[in-house]
Protein backbone atom coordinates (compact mmCIF):
# COMPACT_ATOMS: atom_id res chain seq x y z
CA UNK A 1 0.00 0.00 0.00
CA UNK A 2 3.04 2.45 0.38
CA UNK A 3 3.32 2.78 -3.09
CA UNK A 4 0.19 3.80 -3.96
CA UNK A 5 -0.38 6.17 -0.71
CA UNK A 6 2.90 8.33 -1.74
CA UNK A 7 1.15 8.83 -4.98
CA UNK A 8 -2.18 9.89 -3.50
CA UNK A 9 -0.27 12.14 -0.74
CA UNK A 10 1.23 13.84 -3.74
CA UNK A 11 -1.23 14.51 -5.64
CA UNK A 12 -3.44 15.92 -3.08
CA UNK A 13 -0.31 18.78 -2.10
CA UNK A 14 0.10 21.40 -4.75
CA UNK A 15 2.00 24.78 -4.02
CA UNK A 16 3.03 25.87 -8.06
CA UNK A 17 1.87 26.50 -11.04
CA UNK A 18 4.05 23.23 -11.96
CA UNK A 19 2.96 21.24 -8.57
CA UNK A 20 -0.86 21.67 -9.77
CA UNK A 21 -0.47 21.04 -13.33
CA UNK A 22 1.24 17.60 -12.36
CA UNK A 23 -1.02 17.02 -9.67
CA UNK A 24 -4.60 17.49 -11.97
CA UNK A 25 -2.55 15.34 -14.66
CA UNK A 26 -1.64 12.44 -12.24
CA UNK A 27 -4.88 12.55 -10.57
CA UNK A 28 -6.74 12.16 -13.88
CA UNK A 29 -5.79 8.39 -13.58
CA UNK A 30 -6.91 7.86 -9.83
CA UNK A 31 -10.55 6.19 -9.94
CA UNK A 32 -11.57 9.99 -7.44
CA UNK A 33 -10.45 12.64 -9.45
CA UNK A 34 -11.21 16.06 -7.66
CA UNK A 35 -9.50 19.69 -7.07
CA UNK A 36 -9.80 20.47 -3.57
CA UNK A 37 -8.26 23.39 -1.13
CA UNK A 38 -8.91 24.79 2.31
CA UNK A 39 -10.26 27.79 3.98
CA UNK A 40 -7.37 30.72 3.61
CA UNK A 41 -4.91 29.35 1.71
CA UNK A 42 -4.08 30.09 -2.17
CA UNK A 43 -6.28 29.44 -4.73
CA UNK A 44 -5.37 26.08 -7.08
CA UNK A 45 -8.33 25.65 -9.33
CA UNK A 46 -6.28 24.49 -12.99
CA UNK A 47 -8.35 27.57 -15.11
CA UNK A 48 -6.41 29.86 -12.95
CA UNK A 49 -3.12 28.92 -15.40
CA UNK A 50 -3.24 28.44 -19.07
CA UNK A 51 -0.47 25.64 -18.82
CA UNK A 52 -2.15 24.43 -16.05
CA UNK A 53 -5.50 24.31 -17.66
CA UNK A 54 -4.12 23.06 -21.06
CA UNK A 55 -2.43 19.89 -19.52
CA UNK A 56 -5.61 19.31 -17.13
CA UNK A 57 -7.68 19.18 -20.83
CA UNK A 58 -5.18 16.62 -22.13
CA UNK A 59 -5.14 14.10 -18.92
CA UNK A 60 -9.02 14.72 -18.62
CA UNK A 61 -9.44 13.69 -22.63
CA UNK A 62 -7.41 10.71 -21.78
CA UNK A 63 -9.76 10.14 -18.18
CA UNK A 64 -12.97 10.56 -20.14
CA UNK A 65 -12.19 8.25 -23.21
CA UNK A 66 -11.62 5.47 -20.77
CA UNK A 67 -14.72 5.84 -18.60
CA UNK A 68 -15.76 2.70 -20.02
CA UNK A 69 -12.95 0.72 -18.85
CA UNK A 70 -13.33 2.20 -15.19
CA UNK A 71 -16.40 1.78 -15.36
CA UNK A 72 -16.34 -2.43 -16.05
CA UNK A 73 -13.21 -2.13 -13.77
CA UNK A 74 -15.51 -0.42 -11.08
CA UNK A 75 -17.56 -3.47 -11.82
CA UNK A 76 -15.02 -6.43 -11.37
CA UNK A 77 -14.20 -4.65 -8.42
CA UNK A 78 -17.67 -4.94 -7.28
CA UNK A 79 -18.29 -8.34 -8.24
CA UNK A 80 -14.92 -10.53 -7.91
CA UNK A 81 -13.27 -8.09 -5.73
CA UNK A 82 -10.33 -7.34 -7.87
CA UNK A 83 -8.55 -3.80 -7.35
CA UNK A 84 -9.23 -0.45 -9.82
CA UNK A 85 -6.00 1.15 -8.83
CA UNK A 86 -3.16 -1.33 -8.59
CA UNK A 87 0.43 -1.50 -7.55
CA UNK A 88 3.08 -2.80 -10.19
CA UNK A 89 4.27 -5.69 -7.97
CA UNK A 90 0.20 -6.79 -7.23
CA UNK A 91 -0.12 -7.22 -11.18
CA UNK A 92 3.24 -8.91 -11.67
CA UNK A 93 3.83 -10.76 -8.32
CA UNK A 94 7.07 -13.04 -9.92
CA UNK A 95 8.98 -9.81 -10.31
CA UNK A 96 9.47 -8.93 -6.26
CA UNK A 97 11.64 -5.77 -7.45
CA UNK A 98 8.32 -3.97 -8.12
CA UNK A 99 7.40 -3.79 -4.46
CA UNK A 100 9.96 -1.14 -4.13
CA UNK A 101 8.82 0.53 -7.41
CA UNK A 102 6.08 3.86 -5.19
CA UNK A 103 6.52 6.43 -8.49
CA UNK A 104 4.25 4.17 -10.87
CA UNK A 105 0.86 2.22 -10.55
CA UNK A 106 -1.14 0.58 -12.88
CA UNK A 107 -5.25 1.49 -13.72
CA UNK A 108 -6.44 -2.00 -13.94
CA UNK A 109 -4.15 -4.18 -15.40
CA UNK A 110 -4.06 -2.69 -18.65
CA UNK A 111 -2.93 1.05 -18.22
CA UNK A 112 0.44 1.72 -17.07
CA UNK A 113 1.36 5.54 -15.52
CA UNK A 114 4.63 7.28 -15.27
CA UNK A 115 4.01 10.30 -13.89
CA UNK A 116 6.71 13.08 -13.27
CA UNK A 117 6.81 14.40 -9.46
CA UNK A 118 10.04 16.21 -9.21
CA UNK A 119 10.31 19.79 -10.52
CA UNK A 120 12.13 21.25 -13.52
CA UNK A 121 12.48 18.02 -15.53
CA UNK A 122 11.57 16.89 -18.49
CA UNK A 123 12.18 12.81 -18.57
CA UNK A 124 11.06 10.59 -15.45
CA UNK A 125 12.37 6.94 -15.18
CA UNK A 126 10.13 3.97 -15.56
CA UNK A 127 10.12 0.24 -15.18
CA UNK A 128 7.75 -1.67 -17.75
CA UNK A 129 7.00 -5.08 -16.20
CA UNK A 130 6.10 -8.26 -17.56
CA UNK A 131 8.95 -8.21 -20.56
CA UNK A 132 11.06 -10.52 -18.73
CA UNK A 133 7.82 -12.87 -19.33
CA UNK A 134 7.05 -11.18 -22.71
CA UNK A 135 4.50 -8.59 -22.03
CA UNK A 136 4.70 -5.87 -24.16
CA UNK A 137 3.81 -2.02 -23.87
CA UNK A 138 2.52 1.10 -26.21
CA UNK A 139 2.50 4.45 -26.09
CA UNK A 140 -0.75 5.49 -25.06
CA UNK A 141 -0.19 8.58 -27.65
CA UNK A 142 1.90 6.91 -30.87
CA UNK A 143 0.62 3.67 -30.56
CA UNK A 144 4.25 2.06 -30.87
CA UNK A 145 6.06 -0.48 -29.30
CA UNK A 146 8.16 0.62 -26.30
CA UNK A 147 11.83 -0.75 -26.80
CA UNK A 148 13.14 -1.31 -23.16
CA UNK A 149 14.66 -4.00 -21.35
CA UNK A 150 13.20 -6.27 -18.78
CA UNK A 151 14.22 -4.89 -15.50
CA UNK A 152 16.05 -1.89 -15.92
CA UNK A 153 14.78 1.73 -15.44
CA UNK A 154 14.21 3.71 -18.65
CA UNK A 155 14.40 6.98 -19.27
CA UNK A 156 10.93 8.29 -21.37
CA UNK A 157 10.48 11.76 -22.41
CA UNK A 158 7.94 13.67 -20.09
CA UNK A 159 7.80 18.03 -20.87
CA UNK A 160 5.95 20.18 -19.74
CA UNK A 161 1.98 19.32 -20.11
CA UNK A 162 2.69 15.57 -21.01
CA UNK A 163 1.87 12.68 -18.75
CA UNK A 164 3.50 9.50 -19.98
CA UNK A 165 1.00 6.43 -20.29
CA UNK A 166 1.40 3.31 -21.75
CA UNK A 167 -1.04 0.44 -22.54
CA UNK A 168 -0.53 -3.71 -22.36
CA UNK A 169 0.02 -5.52 -25.22
CA UNK A 170 -2.62 -8.15 -25.60
CA UNK A 171 -5.15 -5.78 -24.17
CA UNK A 172 -8.31 -4.64 -25.62
CA UNK A 173 -9.76 -1.19 -24.32
CA UNK A 174 -13.08 0.12 -24.84
CA UNK A 175 -13.38 3.83 -25.19
CA UNK A 176 -16.00 6.67 -25.84
CA UNK A 177 -15.55 9.54 -27.48
CA UNK A 178 -15.32 12.33 -24.24
CA UNK A 179 -18.17 15.04 -23.40
CA UNK A 180 -18.14 17.71 -20.64
CA UNK A 181 -19.87 15.26 -18.23
CA UNK A 182 -20.19 11.74 -17.85
CA UNK A 183 -23.96 11.90 -18.63
CA UNK A 184 -23.08 13.20 -22.27
CA UNK A 185 -20.03 10.88 -22.75
CA UNK A 186 -22.39 8.07 -22.46
CA UNK A 187 -24.61 9.27 -25.37
CA UNK A 188 -21.16 9.14 -27.49
CA UNK A 189 -19.88 6.71 -30.32
CA UNK A 190 -17.51 3.93 -28.93
CA UNK A 191 -14.36 2.98 -29.76
CA UNK A 192 -11.82 -0.02 -29.11
CA UNK A 193 -8.17 0.27 -28.97
CA UNK A 194 -6.84 -3.00 -29.45
CA UNK A 195 -3.09 -3.68 -28.52
CA UNK A 196 -1.75 -6.84 -29.97
CA UNK A 197 0.47 -9.11 -28.20
CA UNK A 198 3.53 -10.46 -29.95
CA UNK A 199 1.69 -13.48 -30.72
CA UNK A 200 -0.69 -10.89 -32.33
CA UNK A 201 -3.38 -11.56 -29.82
CA UNK A 202 -5.46 -9.46 -27.13
CA UNK A 203 -8.95 -9.80 -24.63
CA UNK A 204 -10.58 -7.42 -23.25
CA UNK A 205 -13.85 -6.60 -21.82
CA UNK A 206 -16.41 -4.19 -21.57
CA UNK A 207 -19.62 -3.61 -19.06
CA UNK A 208 -22.96 -1.61 -20.01
CA UNK A 209 -26.05 -0.75 -17.60
CA UNK A 210 -27.69 2.23 -17.61
CA UNK A 211 -25.74 4.13 -15.22
CA UNK A 212 -28.12 4.83 -12.89
CA UNK A 213 -29.85 1.97 -11.05
CA UNK A 214 -28.36 0.76 -7.78
CA UNK A 215 -29.59 -3.12 -9.18
CA UNK A 216 -30.04 -2.17 -12.89
CA UNK A 217 -32.32 -4.78 -14.58
CA UNK A 218 -30.50 -5.47 -18.00
CA UNK A 219 -27.04 -5.15 -18.34
CA UNK A 220 -24.55 -5.99 -21.55
CA UNK A 221 -21.57 -7.84 -20.96
CA UNK A 222 -19.35 -7.53 -24.46
CA UNK A 223 -15.90 -9.72 -24.98
CA UNK A 224 -13.54 -9.00 -27.18
CA UNK A 225 -11.19 -11.31 -28.55
CA UNK A 226 -8.18 -10.89 -31.26
CA UNK A 227 -6.46 -13.30 -32.62
CA UNK A 228 -5.01 -14.10 -36.70
CA UNK A 229 -5.84 -10.50 -37.49
CA UNK A 230 -9.08 -10.57 -36.53
CA UNK A 231 -11.17 -9.18 -34.00
CA UNK A 232 -13.82 -11.08 -32.45
CA UNK A 233 -17.01 -9.40 -30.48
CA UNK A 234 -19.76 -11.57 -28.41
CA UNK A 235 -22.71 -9.84 -26.54
CA UNK A 236 -24.37 -11.02 -23.72
CA UNK A 237 -27.62 -9.51 -21.67
CA UNK A 238 -30.82 -7.39 -22.93
CA UNK A 239 -29.67 -3.83 -21.93
CA UNK A 240 -30.29 -1.59 -25.18
CA UNK A 241 -27.59 0.74 -26.10
CA UNK A 242 -27.83 2.61 -29.15
CA UNK A 243 -24.83 4.37 -29.76
CA UNK A 244 -22.55 3.34 -32.58
CA UNK A 245 -18.93 2.41 -32.81
CA UNK A 246 -16.91 4.78 -34.02
CA UNK A 247 -13.25 4.18 -34.42
CA UNK A 248 -10.93 0.90 -33.90
CA UNK A 249 -7.10 1.67 -33.53
CA UNK A 250 -4.91 -1.70 -33.49
CA UNK A 251 -1.04 -1.35 -32.04
CA UNK A 252 1.26 -3.98 -33.63
CA UNK A 253 -0.18 -4.27 -36.88
CA UNK A 254 3.01 -5.74 -38.15
CA UNK A 255 4.15 -6.65 -41.74
CA UNK A 256 1.34 -4.77 -43.59
CA UNK A 257 -2.44 -4.45 -43.74
CA UNK A 258 -4.58 -6.46 -46.15
CA UNK A 259 -7.70 -5.50 -46.69
CA UNK A 260 -10.14 -4.28 -43.65
CA UNK A 261 -13.84 -6.08 -43.57
CA UNK A 262 -16.36 -5.76 -40.67
CA UNK A 263 -18.54 -8.52 -41.10
CA UNK A 264 -17.34 -9.72 -44.05
CA UNK A 265 -18.47 -6.07 -45.94
CA UNK A 266 -14.84 -4.35 -47.20
CA UNK A 267 -14.44 -0.58 -45.24
CA UNK A 268 -13.91 1.46 -47.76
CA UNK A 269 -10.47 2.88 -47.99
CA UNK A 270 -11.28 6.22 -46.93
CA UNK A 271 -11.40 5.35 -43.61
CA UNK A 272 -8.57 2.88 -43.40
CA UNK A 273 -5.33 4.49 -42.16
CA UNK A 274 -1.97 2.42 -42.13
CA UNK A 275 0.83 3.49 -40.56
CA UNK A 276 3.32 0.90 -41.35
CA UNK A 277 6.71 2.41 -39.63
CA UNK A 278 4.43 2.77 -36.00
CA UNK A 279 3.04 -0.65 -37.02
CA UNK A 280 -0.69 1.53 -36.02
CA UNK A 281 -3.99 0.43 -37.78
CA UNK A 282 -6.56 3.55 -37.51
CA UNK A 283 -10.28 3.08 -38.86
CA UNK A 284 -12.54 5.67 -38.21
CA UNK A 285 -15.96 6.89 -39.38
CA UNK A 286 -17.88 3.74 -38.89
CA UNK A 287 -20.55 5.04 -37.12
CA UNK A 288 -22.86 4.30 -40.45
CA UNK A 289 -21.57 0.79 -40.55
CA UNK A 290 -22.91 0.15 -36.57
CA UNK A 291 -26.26 1.80 -36.97
CA UNK A 292 -28.39 0.75 -34.34
CA UNK A 293 -25.70 0.50 -31.50
CA UNK A 294 -21.75 -1.30 -31.37
CA UNK A 295 -23.19 -3.69 -29.21
CA UNK A 296 -26.64 -5.15 -30.63
CA UNK A 297 -24.78 -8.74 -31.60
CA UNK A 298 -21.77 -10.27 -32.54
CA UNK A 299 -19.64 -8.90 -35.13
CA UNK A 300 -15.90 -9.60 -36.47
CA UNK A 301 -13.54 -6.76 -37.75
CA UNK A 302 -10.38 -8.35 -39.87
CA UNK A 303 -7.22 -6.75 -41.24
CA UNK A 304 -5.66 -9.26 -42.76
Amino acid sequence: MFALGKLILLSHNAYSTVANKKKMQLSAFFPFYRNHNVLAALPQEPYRWESVASASRSAMHIRYSLLPYMYTLFHQAHTTGSTVMRALAWEFPNEPQLAGVDTQFLLGPNILVTPVLEPQVDTVNGVFPGLIDGESWFDWYTGERVNAEAGVNTTIPAPLGHIPVFVRGGSVLPTQEPGYTTTDSRKNPWGLIVALSHDGEATGSLYVDDGESLEPSETLDISFVAMKSQLKVEVQGGYKDNNTLGNVTVFGVAGGCGQVKLNGATIEASKVDYNQTSSVLKLSGLNELTRGGAWQGAWTLSWA
